[in-house]
């Protein structure tokens, strides 16, 4: 393989139809010759789907778990062309981020595109996880409105639009049953989160700037600063709170 693998990452909660979405974008987006290797956390809830993801030939699974913002895994015999991360969902945006970031150094890949798929019925019914979401979509390139059984065009339409006013250059799609419109056109990597923490940054001169006029892009990530004891500037919402 003369490619680097691209590394797909998928975050959202726990029941949030993130298996249906990513068997929709193997099996819809991706060549069936291409190898796929899934990382599934290892405190998500089993799923009607994880059938249909063994189904597929061209793809290959692992456990994985989060610790300390490091990836712990089992062993890999795969040489896949993709990976995709399946996120813990009940832990911190930011954790998880930082980690999968790291081991994608580690092994030499590519970031392809970070995904956030929202369960809009939870989010109407539990309004005060609005900042966990926000936190996800500070990473994102692409936005998944799914399961939204219980909401109407407006709730959804307020919703991208304060994400919008925030300035938010992700893609926002509905998801229908499962189904995205176009996979293919959805992994397609081309960048568009608002967080630079992936990108590798041209150094610029910065002498005769003061603090608050440095560029953004030699700023440290908003939520993976941490204070001098260790913890973070920007502390996220326990989303365990209202799972």
């Amino acid at each position: 393989m003369s490619e680097a693998p691209l590394v797909y990452i998928v975050l959202g909660t726990p029941n949030s139809g993130r298996r249906e979405i990513i068997y929709d974008l193997i099996e819809g987006g991706m060549q069936k010759a291409s190898q796929v290797l899934l990382f599934q956390p290892t405190d998500e809830p089993t799923s009607d789907f994880d059938e249909k993801i063994d189904s597929l030939e061209n793809v290959s699974k692992v456990n994985w778990a989060l610790n300390a913002a490091k990836v712990t895994h089992g062993k890999i015999s795969a040489a896949p062309e993709v990976i995709i991360f399946m996120t813990s969902g009940r832990s911190d945006p930011a954790d998880n981020i930082e980690a999968i970031k790291s081991w994608i150094d580690h092994n030499s890949c590519e970031i392809g595109r970070v995904f956030t798929v929202v369960n809009c019925t939870f989010l109407q019914e539990q309004p005060a996880a609005q900042s966990w979401y926000d936190a996800c979509i500070h990473y994102s390139d692409v936005i998944l409105l799914n399961r939204r059984e219980s909401n109407d065009n407006k709730w959804v339409r307020n919703f991208e639009e304060r994400h919008k006013k925030q300035c938010s250059p992700a893609r926002f799609i509905l998801v229908k049953k499962g189904r995205v419109p176009n996979p293919v056109e959805v992994l397609s990597p081309e960048a568009r989160r608002l967080s630079l923490y992936f990108d590798e940054l041209i150094p610029i001169e910065e002498d005769g700037l003061d603090e608050d006029e440095q560029p953004e892009d030699t700023k440290p990530d908003k939520y993976i600063e941490r204070l001098e004891n260790g913890q973070r500037a920007h502390k996220i919402l326990d989303i365990n709170k209202y799972l």
